[in-house]
């Protein structure tokens, strides 16, 4: 514009024709002001417009982008902008940003560097200088991708890798000296790793800062997929150019980080754990790789494998990489768990033909095995090799050798595992000899077998394996938990080992049983021990000795309810197999509600118990079995209510039932033994099965007296439940004795007692009670006290003779006293009238000793000599000493009135009776049997039991068929002119009539005295005196027989004379002195023939004399 003024104002000079030098002066005056005002406006408008652009924000400069990557661009690296923008409104100052940079460095391991904006803080004062420098610099989502060789590498690319960085330090290292950098900030990077393995970490935030010494520290922070980890890297290459480090250490990284996305998905592996790293790394001065040291570290982790977690305390592995060495040495490395502590160096090296394989090699020396879950002293081993390839491609580990030494142990084995897609495949085969089993457990793989490995862990305590053999084929679900599929069957795993000295506690509380010595085998899916010559101590202090064990564990591929079995034969001291048999978690003594430590004798027991393989077994989760022989065994302490002493018994136990069976003592007395003893709540009746041989005399030393009512031998036999027992009791060989009521069974005359008794908490039931023999029959049920006394008793059939039909109830009254309730529509009585009329029959025994209440109601009592009573009632009342209080009524044979009463006279007793036919009572009371007829009354005073004293009075009775009466009648007729009609008018039948019969007798004890019976008749008469022994059942009795009574009497009446003449009242002037001797049944009858000569006074010289 300036131009064009200046060409008009020359063309208007011109064309005036030439105007004065002053005009022309002005002009030019004029016209520069105009021209330089004109200038000021365009620069000022310039400036404006540019200030204006400017203070809008950043401004994009053309070429600047092409002149700051010419400038950056320098050897290997290559720096291209697309955009370059100014900012004068920036908060620090002038700032530069670039945008879509990219720098890509060359190399073996080519670096590319993707800056999505950089901005770049200009110092003002250098810019004004002509220079272009910046103090910091800040790059936002920059991406570093290094790319390694593609395909596998055969040898870790640690080395082109380092040098990548190295080279990317250069330029770094460059930037910050020609740009006067002092720090590099980088927020949310990336940084990519491409090749065999890649990998790609996000979220990276960094600072980069320079040292004057050419130290170059970056310290940055990332964020992970799985966590949050920090890098530091140091960076010195020296001004000398001696040689270049490189120092990188990771923290709080994560392997699942390291081994990649794939790891991501692989939850409760262990692989979330922070680790550390550590690399070292040296290049010559030309940035050469010449090594690198990488150490990685994890403290406090774990890893899983399968169900199995693998926890240490502290990991490390240090790999050595040299350059031009294809080999990695593995110096010294560690692991740590409590007390297991392995360190450990070796090599690894590609293979020497070119092949795809890597060779390793691992020694260790003295490593010292102490796993957290065996509670044993560590041990510590000589030394182990491993010998192993390794094939990348293939993902195959072949160990070709696997050595071990501690001592004179040793194990070895070759294994293959290959990572295939669907997981691990491992085969393995293994042996060895001499290993103590301290060091077996210690060194057994957590992940081998891990139930098997737990059992041998927890109930193996001691011994040395002296051989083993191993093999094994396992495929990948073996190492995955959740898959239902074990990864082995049948014979895919084997193993055979012989093994002495073991020690093994089978489970629960049983004692540890030593000394075994036999053989562990897996075949079949079934692991199995069988063992010999084991002992074990009891609770009780005792040994018993394990002839023979086996165990096994069935169903090995499952991963959970693996079953076992253990069978063994024990022998001991019954009070030590007690001992054992009472061991958590059976229990068996305490849950049968048994006593311990009572227990003696000798046995031998084969026991047989299935449960599942696991830590906490319950009772109710084991089946078991047991049974064996005892002999003379003997328990203090009663087993159902019994004591068993010297008995050789058969034991057969299970959950549910103690079964004892065998002969023996049984509560003192020999018994063939069968009782079932419930164990626990399991359901099982009770069952008591007892045959005993035994005596009454013997019942009676044990305190069980019968010998009032048996004598002689009997078997018992009891059976039962829990709730009852059932009696069955052969009297065969017994005498059965009823006193009371005169009934008796002889030896040989089969008889048997059946009943059931139950137990309540206060009472027994004898229920179903029936005694059975010959013609006798006796059906009820009783009610015992806890003590075994009557309480009530009710038979409904009480059948001693054929013909009885009678029932009978009885019930204990608060006083001691038994009411008794006897009814029926016949009975047999004949018994009971002798028991009445012997001695102290009437006296109470057993329970009825106290007395009793007896109400009878019979429609026919049948007496002696074929006399019944019929109608008869009556009411007993008896106590301790006897007989108290009776009424008794009926009619002898229907149709004579019998009365009989007893009455209490302060502390004695007043017997009365009334007999319409004082014969037939007689006859039905077996008393006297030769009577017919007479009203009789009878009258007895008792004092007590034994001191009687009373009258007997009869009216109008006949004698018949006396054999005495019948002898002295003979005698006479012999003395009798036999033309005389007196002798032929005398019958000669032994019968005759009298008119009274009066008896006055007394009682002690059981003589009874008769003071003076007289019998007076028109034809007969006679007096008697004399003693009969009620317990021998002897007499001896002494009197006078008088012919033609009547007038031969009549002299006797009159005073003074007829004492002379007839001698005592009753007796005549013409009479016969006689003596009855011997037994009740068959006395013998003598006669005195002078005395019938002989008046009466002189009559009593001739009279027998009483002994």
């Amino acid at each position: 514009m300036a131009v064009n003024g200046q060409e008009n104002g020359l063309n208007l000079f011109r064309r005036s024709g030439g105007n004065t030098r002053q005009e022309k002066t002005r002009t030019q005056r004029r016209f520069r002001r105009r021209f330089w005002y004109l200038a000021a406006f365009v620069v000022i408008c310039v400036v404006a417009g540019l200030a204006v652009l400017f203070a809008s924000g950043p401004v994009r400069i053309p070429l600047l982008g092409s002149l700051l990557a010419s400038q950056g661009t320098r050897g290997p690296v290559q720096l291209s902008v697309e955009l370059a923008r100014i900012d004068f409104t920036a908060h620090d100052g002038i700032e530069i940003i670039l945008e879509d940079a990219s720098v890509d460095i060359g190399g073996p391991a080519p670096v590319n560097i993707s800056l999505p904006r950089l901005v770049v803080p200009l110092d003002r004062d250098e810019l004004l200088a002509g220079k272009l420098r910046f103090s910091s610099l800040l790059l936002d989502r920059p991406r570093v991708r290094v790319a390694l060789k593609g395909g596998p590498a055969k040898v870790p690319e640690i080395g082109p890798l380092m040098e990548a960085v190295d080279r990317t330090s250069d330029v770094v290292d460059d930037q910050f000296a020609r740009r006067g950098l002092r720090f590099v900030k980088i927020r949310n990077g990336s940084f990519e790793l491409a090749g065999a393995f890649p990998r790609s970490f996000e979220g990276i935030d960094a600072d980069v800062v320079r040292r004057e010494n050419r130290v170059i520290r970056a310290n940055a922070k990332v964020t992970g997929n799985v966590s949050t980890w920090r890098l530091e890297l140091a960076r010195s290459a020296p001004e000398d150019g001696s040689g270049k480090n490189i120092g990188v250490v990771v923290n709080g990284i994560t392997l699942a980080e390291l081994l990649g996305p794939d790891a991501l998905e692989r939850q409760g592996k262990g692989l979330g754990l922070p680790a550390s790293a550590k690399v070292e790394t040296r290049l010559d001065g030309d940035g050469n790789f010449v090594s690198a040291n990488v150490v990685g570290r994890v403290r406090n982790g774990w890893f899983q494998l399968g169900k199995t977690i693998v926890a240490f305390d502290d990991a490390a592995l240090s790999l050595l990489f040299k350059g031009g060495q294809e080999a990695i040495e593995v110096t010294k490395s560690h692991v740590i768990r409590g007390n297991t502590r392995i360190f450990f160096t070796g090599l690894i090296e590609p293979d020497a033909d070119g092949g795809m394989d890597w060779n390793v090699g691992i020694d260790m020396d003295h490593p010292q095995f102490g796993s957290s879950d065996v509670q044993e002293p560590p041990q510590m081993l000589d030394g182990v090799k491993i010998r192993a390839r390794f094939n990348p491609v293939d993902r195959l580990i072949s160990v070709d050798r696997f050595i071990a030494k501690s001592g004179k142990a040793i194990a070895q084995g070759v294994a293959n595992i290959q990572i295939a897609a669907d997981g691990p495949y491992l085969a393995i085969a293994a042996e060895g000899e001499n290993i103590p089993i301290g060091v077996a457990k210690q060194v057994w793989p957590i992940t081998l077998v891990p139930p098997a490995r737990n059992w041998v862990i927890e109930n193996i305590k001691q011994g040395t394996v002296d051989k083993f053999s191993y093999t094994a084929a396992i495929r990948p679900p073996a190492f995955n938990h959740r898959d239902p599929d074990a990864g082995w069957s049948g014979d895919d795993m084997r193993m055979t080992m012989s093994f002495s000295g073991g020690a093994v506690t089978p489970f629960g509380d049983l004692p540890e049983v030593t000394g075994l010595e036999g053989t562990m085998t897996v075949a079949n899916e079934v692991l199995t021990v069988s063992a010999s010559n084991g002992e074990a101590t009891a609770s009780s202090g005792g040994q018993v000795t394990v002839p023979g064990s086996v165990f096994e564990i069935y169903d090995l591929p499952l991963r959970d309810g693996k079953t076992a079995k253990i069978s063994a034969n024990v022998k001991g001291a019954a009070k030590d197999l007690g001992a054992v048999a009472n061991s958590e978690p059976l229990s068996v003594i305490d849950r049968v509600g048994l006593k311990k430590d009572g227990a003696s004798g000798t046995g031998s027991i084969d026991v047989v118990a299935l449960f599942p393989l696991r830590k906490n077994i319950d009772v109710e989760d084991i089946d078991w079995r047991a049974s064996g022989q005892l002999d003379g065994f003997s328990d203090t302490n009663p087993i159902m209510g019994h004591t068993i002493k010297n008995a050789d018994v058969q034991i057969d136990a299970n959950p549910g039932q103690v079964a004892i069976k065998g002969n023996g003592i049984l509560d003192g007395l020999q018994a063939d033994i069968d009782l079932v003893v419930p164990i626990g709540e399991s359901g099982v009746a009770g069952k008591q099965d007892v045959v005993v041989a035994v005596t009454a005399k013997k019942l009676k030393e044990k305190g069980i007296d019968l010998t009032a009512f048996l004598d002689g031998g009997l078997r018992l036999e009891v059976a039962g439940s829990s709730e009852w027992q059932a009696f069955s009791v052969d009297l065969r060989q017994s005498v059965i004795k009823l006193e009371a009521l005169g009934w008796r069974k002889a030896k040989g005359v089969p008889a048997t007692a059946t009943f059931k008794l139950v137990e309540t908490e206060k009472a027994q039931q004898v229920r179903d009670f029936r005694l059975t023999s010959e013609g006798a029959s006796v059906v009820g049920s009783m009610l015992l006290s806890k003590s075994g006394e009557l309480i009530e008793a009710s038979f409904d059939t009480f059948k001693l003779r054929p013909g009885d039909n009678a029932d009978v109830a009885i019930q204990r009254s608060t006083d001691g006293r038994y009411d008794i309730i006897f009814s029926g529509s016949s009975f047999d009585g004949r018994g009971l009238i002798q028991s009445l009329t012997s001695p102290g029959g009437s006296q109470g025994a057993g329970d009825f000793e106290k007395g009793a209440r007896i109400a009878a109601s019979i429609d026919r009592v049948t007496g002696f000599n074929n006399q019944t009573l019929q109608g008869f009632t009556g009411k007993i009342e008896t106590g301790r000493k006897g007989l108290r209080t009776a009424d008794l009524n009926g009619k002898i044979n229907g149709q004579s009135d019998f009365e009989l009463k007893v009455i209490e006279q302060g502390a004695s007793q007043l017997a009365t009776g009334q007999f319409a036919d004082t014969g037939a009572t007689l006859k039905f009371l077996d008393f006297y049997e030769r009577m017919q007829g007479g009203r009789g009354v009878l009258s007895v005073a008792m004092a007590d039991e034994d001191s009687w004293a009373g009258d007997f009075k009869v009216r109008s009775l006949r004698i018949t068929e006396d054999p005495a009466i019948k002898s002295i009648r003979e005698r006479e007729r012999s003395n009798l002119d036999p033309d005389s009609t007196i002798a032929t008018a005398r019958e000669t039948d032994g019968s005759a009539n009298f008119d009274t019969m009066d008896i006055n007798f007394t009682r002690e004890g059981d003589i009874l005295t008769i003071i003076r019976g007289a019998l007076r008749g028109n034809v007969l008469g006679g007096t008697v005196s004399g003693k009969v022994n009620l317990t021998e059942q002897t007499l001896s009795l002494s009197g006078t027989f008088v012919p033609i009574y009547a007038l031969n009497n009549f002299f006797a009446k009159i005073p003074i004379l007829g004492f002379a003449l007839g001698g005592n009242s009753g007796e005549g002037l013409i009479g016969v002195t006689y003596r009855l001797s011997g037994s009740v049944s068959d006395p013998v009858l003598s006669v005195n023939p002078i005395s019938a000569i002989a008046p009466g006074i002189f009559r009593k010289m001739f009279e027998f004399q009483q002994n």
